[in-house]
Formats: C-alpha cells, sequence, structure tokens
C-alpha cells in the first residue's frame, strides 16, 4: 500500500472564523500530528491541550532558530536585540521582567478611564460617518493603537503612523533580506521608537518608554534592546487586538442569540470575552507557535526528532472536549475555563491584562451606543487579510 500524503496546512477556517472541519477531524484522531507546511517542510502539530501545554512549558524546546519559509513573517525580526520571542531562559526571563511592571494590573488599571474615553470618543467618530462606514477605519485598527501609545508614552497623534508600520512588518512577504518591505518597516518603527525615547529623556513620565530608559541607565538592558521591547510590545499589543475586536464581532453577528445575552446582561462581558477569545482567536486560518526540541522527545506517544519543527496549534486546543463541554458551541455564558489564546509557560502573554481591558470596553458598550449595528455586506463579502499573521479584515463595513 502507498503512503497516505501528510495533511497540509493551511486549514482555513470557514466563513472566516469558524474552525476548520479538517482541523476538527484531524484533531479528533490524537493530540499531535505529522504534516506538511505551507513552505513544503514537514512536521508536527500538535492540537491537544494538555500536550500544547506541556510543549510550551518544557525547556527541551527552544523557541528561538529560523521557521521555516512561509511559516510565519515574523522571521524579520527574530534574533532582533530585545524581541522576547526570540530569547529564552534567564535572558527571556531578564528581559521581560524590564517590561512587566508597564503590563501589570495596577498599571492597565490605571489606564482603564483613559480606554473607555478613547473608545467613547470613536464610537463618536464612527457614528457621525456615512452610512455603510467601516469599522476597522474609524475603531477596530486605531483603538488598540491609541491604547498603546498612551500606555507607552508617545504621541496620540502618532498612532496611524506606527501602528501601518506594525502592520507592514506583520505581513507575509515574498521577499526577504535586509531590503524587503517588512525588514525596511521594522528599522523604520526602531527609528521611530528611538526618537521617542531621546524625547523622554527630557520629559520622563510614568510609562514604557521611561521605564526602559531606566532599565538602561541601571545597566539592565542596552539601548538597542530597550528600543526593540518596545517596538515589539507595539507591534504585539496592536495587531492581535485589531483581528479580535474583528472576529469578536463577526462572531457576535453570527451568534444573534448570544449578542442578545449579552446586550441582556452586560455583566455576561467578562465571560463573553473569554469565549470569544477561546472560540475567535486571531489569526487567518492556521495558527500556532513553533518551537524545536533540543533532543529526541515523545508527545502523547509520538516520537519527534531533535530539531524537528513542532507547531503548537493554539486555536485547535480550544476544541479539545478533554476540557470543554461541547466546544464547538458558542456559548458566552460558558463556565469559565483557561484556553490558550494568550499562549503559556515562560511566553504567556505579557499583554494580558491590557488586551483584556480593551475588549472589555468593546464589547461591553457598542451594542448600547450602536443596537442595530450589523454587516452592511453578506459575510462571504468580508475580505480576510491572510497575509497578515493575525489575520482580520481589509475592511468591515456596517450600518446601524
Amino acid at each position: 500500500m502507498s503512503e497516505q500524503p501528510l495533511p497540509t496546512l493551511p486549514m482555513w477556517r470557514v466563513d472566516h472564523i469558524e474552525p476548520s472541519p479538517e482541523m476538527l477531524a484531524l484533531r479528533a484522531k490524537g493530540p499531535i500530528h505529522r504534516v506538511r507546511f505551507p513552505s513544503g517542510d514537514e512536521g508536527w502539530w500538535v492540537t491537544g491541550y494538555d500536550e500544547a501545554k506541556a510543549v510550551l512549558s518544557d525547556a527541551a524546546f527552544r523557541p528561538s532558530g529560523m521557521p521555516p519559509a512561509a511559516v510565519t513573517s515574523a522571521t524579520v525580526i527574530l534574533g532582533s536585540p530585545g524581541w522576547l520571542g526570540s530569547h529564552e531562559g534567564s535572558e527571556h526571563a531578564r528581559l521581560r521582567t524590564i517590561v512587566a511592571p508597564a503590563f501589570s494590573s495596577g498599571r492597565v488599571k490605571l489606564l482603564a478611564q483613559q480606554v473607555e474615553a478613547i473608545a467613547a470618543q470613536l464610537f463618536e467618530t464612527l457614528a457621525a460617518q456615512p452610512r455603510p462606514a467601516d469599522l476597522r477605519r474609524h475603531l477596530s485598527f486605531p483603538l488598540p493603537a491609541m491604547v498603546i501609545s498612551a500606555l507607552m508614552g508617545v504621541p496620540y497623534e502618532d498612532h496611524a503612523f506606527f501602528a501601518g508600520l506594525s502592520d507592514k512588518v506583520m505581513t507575509h512577504q515574498h521577499e526577504s533580506g535586509p531590503r524587503s518591505a517588512a525588514h525596511l518597516a521594522w528599522e523604520e518603527l526602531r527609528a521611530y521608537i528611538r526618537g521617542k525615547m531621546r524625547d523622554k529623556r527630557q520629559d520622563p513620565d510614568d510609562n514604557l518608554l521611561t521605564d526602559l530608559l531606566a532599565a538602561v541607565d541601571q545597566g539592565k538592558a542596552t539601548e538597542e534592546e530597550a528600543i526593540g521591547l518596545a517596538a515589539g510590545m507595539l507591534v504585539a499589543g496592536h495587531e492581535t487586538t485589531v483581528a479580535q475586536i474583528e472576529f469578536g464581532l463577526l462572531a457576535m453577528f453570527r451568534h444573534p442569540q448570544q449578542r442578545e445575552r449579552l446586550v441582556g446582561d452586560p455583566s455576561l462581558v467578562d465571560k463573553a470575552v473569554e469565549e470569544i477569545l477561546r472560540m475567535y482567536p486571531p489569526g487567518a486560518g492556521w495558527d500556532g507557535i513553533m518551537r524545536y526540541p533540543r533532543t529526541d522527545v515523545t508527545i502523547a506517544g509520538v516520537h519527534i526528532p531533535a530539531e524537528s519543527k513542532v507547531l503548537v496549534g493554539l486555536p485547535a486546543t480550544s476544541f479539545d472536549p478533554r476540557h470543554f463541554d461541547d466546544p464547538e458551541i458558542f456559548n458566552i455564558g460558558r463556565e469559565e475555563k483557561p484556553h490558550l489564546a494568550f499562549s503559556h509557560g515562560p511566553h504567556y502573554c505579557i499583554g494580558v491584562e491590557l488586551a483584556r481591558l480593551e475588549l472589555r470596553v468593546v464589547f461591553g458598550s457598542i451594542f448600547q451606543h450602536f443596537p442595530a449595528l450589523r454587516l452592511a455586506v453578506a459575510p462571504e463579502e468580508l475580505k480576510l487579510r491572510k497575509e497578515i499573521i493575525t489575520g482580520g479584515f481589509e475592511a468591515f463595513p456596517v450600518l446601524w
């Protein structure tokens, strides 16, 4: 008998956001699978919840290294000083400790009123637009940029500029090297941060850039590491939240009964946000975190040779029935159980509190401002940004 061809990624979501039937069928066969990546490289895809946690918390798997072509466009920033995803062990802990205070629960709580004010301002701007209006242009794209600018201590009026650079950095590139669009955008973003940090020396304040300057002065980080940390926080803090707002709204439009539950009981907003994160996380269709075992390992009885490519499929883990009852049902009243949308282990998302705050503000108030909010086109007419790692849409036209 001839050998069966390997399952091939990507496995695109249905109607842009619903789980791929191919992914669900494969996940049902076990928690780890040998697959072929878009580049043609072979590797393993971890879809089990427990197995994903084990890989992400095991020092036997290293995060650094160049992923196979077309697996991710983050190669432009891998190895860049201060990019947390490229560091591990004590170096990662050192850099993470520097930025952690800016994303602490206490600091984020202080931002809550600012986030609410920014959202209210953007709601007013959206309401003033001729209909149909592009919600992406007037809410989902600017809000995370304006919030991260407040956290970092850079001017609000710069948000469109650095958000555009962030977009380019996270775009899949056909070309590579120092002249690629993504690389040039990354260098321009670093130059922007370098200039703003210079300004902060003259006008310090309670923000991330000031924290980073203090770390440099105290010998805890080099200037290039501080710049990389700031640029990385800006990119990560913007792109994922843009897509999550859009996917979450589309989920609410697709599940009107759940939307009505939320409108009727605003206290459900926390659970609604967690369910959106669990079932409809950012991503264009097949998503995860690449890891490389230093030595031969065995996961769930599957032998994996050293230095193999192991993709931890975080979205797939949300459909593991060992941890979630009726996982394919969107239920904003679901008993809260920890999902892996923010990863796990040493590289657990440092901006989790800020992301949750932004999502709570949007989903806790948007339907009060726009009770009749709805898509202006059929869902299948939305154009998914497949070239962006985090997904999202080219435009999100709405009526109300």
